[in-house]
């Protein structure tokens, strides 16, 4: 794929609504992501460097390319691209590849490698050697069955499913904050696919009540449901309809996950009203807004396709900037995951290849570890323009600020010395005494 694609019109909309949208954006991360802050020192303090060290907001990333490199100068330059944005970790639960053979489930380090399937042990190792938090994907989902299901009937599968919940939560229930407790159920209805079984969904979302009572709750949702359905169902796209129904069932869903893929050809590519109108977008996070419930932009590709043009590469980066900007400015939302980091290494296609899901380059980072503008483009605002550095005098033994919500290394200078305190500093903790 050689298309050079046309800035103006693949951001036609979002060229067209910057005004409106750059104001809906600069209001909502004062408002929502940052907090006035109070600190009260108790000796003679003269000047304070305050640097915010993590983000309370959770940019993540999934985590399956992890010991699954055929370099091991990849799988460390991967670590260290990965750590360098992120604070956020999907672990892979798919259960075809979590236990491929009946009651063998792979969840120890010296499990057999499976490509893209890290042994969840392997991602939670990571997650506490860098201070990352993990997030398990998925839990229910009619796609990645195993095999050895399908002798089984309906009855026997929902005890088969219970088996699987109580042993992840006993091992895991502890470690893991959050689920995706259900996946992409509201499209499969949508598009007629045949049910793992009836009212799956329904029953997954009950065993994760029952088996994961202290971890937060899930129900994630793909473009079909969502995006695409919006274009011609307006506010009755099939996710919106689906949760209105499970909330009024009193179903336990805690959080609300919007997956944004762009799968598309790079012929559509140009033009595009599913993904890339501005209002559209507007909109639809305005109507998932109003759930009150938090938000998760849960699984991103944004393509450049194949070839490094420079050109389609700089309008990743653009497009990524821009939703990024958007996504972080919505009142609920609470974290966003990219899906590949790197390009060549997608689902559905032998690494390296252009394949499957490799056909869009949907990555930060090249097939060869160099950074793409995207990546550079989410540098500078995760670690830059979205994080609070202040040198400063005091007066009167206390110094206020505004900053972004997250933890911070306050370094005091007093006549005995340099003090430096780890503080974080939220919506429940505005004021602290050092």
């Amino acid at each position: 794929m050689n298309i050079a694609f046309d800035r103006e019109k693949v951001l036609k909309s979002y060229i067209e609504n910057k005004e409106k949208l750059d104001k809906r954006n600069r209001e909502g991360i004062e408002q929502y992501r940052k907090g006035s802050f109070k600190l009260n020192f108790t000796d003679d303090v003269k000047k304070v460097h305050i640097h915010q060290t993590k983000h309370k907001f959770l940019f993540g990333c999934t985590a399956f390319m992890l010991n699954s490199f055929e370099a091991p100068e990849k799988e460390e330059k991967f670590k260290s691209l990965f750590t360098n944005l992120f604070n956020q970790a999907v672990v892979p639960f798919y259960w075809s590849d979590l236990e491929p053979e009946e009651g063998k489930v792979r969840f120890s380090k010296d499990s057999e490698n499976i490509y893209r399937r890290p042994a969840p042990d392997i991602v939670i190792d990571f997650c506490r050697q860098y201070g990352i938090e993990p997030k398990g994907h998925c839990l229910v989902w009619n796609n990645f069955v195993p095999q050895w299901l399908s002798k089984y009937g309906s009855e026997d599968r929902k005890r088969i499913l219970e088996r699987r919940f109580k042993e992840i939560a006993e091992r895991y229930g502890d470690i893991i904050p959050s689920f995706d407790i259900v996946n992409e159920s509201a499209s499969n209805y949508r598009w007629g696919k045949k049910a793992l079984f009836e009212n799956y969904d329904e029953i997954g979302l009950e065993l994760g009540g029952k088996y994961f009572k202290n971890n937060i709750k899930i129900l994630n949702e793909t473009n079909e449901a969502i995006w695409r359905d919006y274009y011609s169902e307006g506010k009755y796209m099939a996710f919106n309809m689906q949760l209105k129904e499970f909330i009024r069932k009193g179903l336990p869903i805690d959080e609300i996950g919007l997956q944004y893929h762009i799968f598309q050809t790079a012929e559509a590519f140009e033009g595009n009203e599913t993904f890339l109108n501005a209002e559209y977008m507007m909109e639809i996070l305005d109507i998932y807004d109003s759930y009150n419930l938090p938000m998760h932009i849960s699984e991103i590709t944004i393509p450049s396709y194949s070839g490094k043009i420079p050109q389609n590469e700089e309008i990743q980066a653009e497009i990524a900037e821009t939703l990024y900007t958007t996504w972080f400015a919505t009142k609920n939302m609470k974290s966003i995951v990219w899906w590949n980091l790197v390009d060549g290494y997608a689902a559905y296609a032998p690494l390296g290849s252009e394949d499957g899901e490799n056909m869009y380059a949907g990555g930060l980072v090249h097939f060869d570890m160099t950074k793409k503008p995207a990546y550079e483009a989410l540098d500078r605002l995760i670690n830059h323009e979205w994080k609070t550095n202040i040198d400063a005098e005091t007066k009167n033994g206390e110094y206020s600020f505004r900053g972004f919500y997250g933890e911070y290394e306050i370094e005091i200078e007093t006549a005995s010395g340099i003090e430096k305190h780890t503080v974080v500093l939220d919506k429940d903790n505005m004021e602290v005494t050092l």
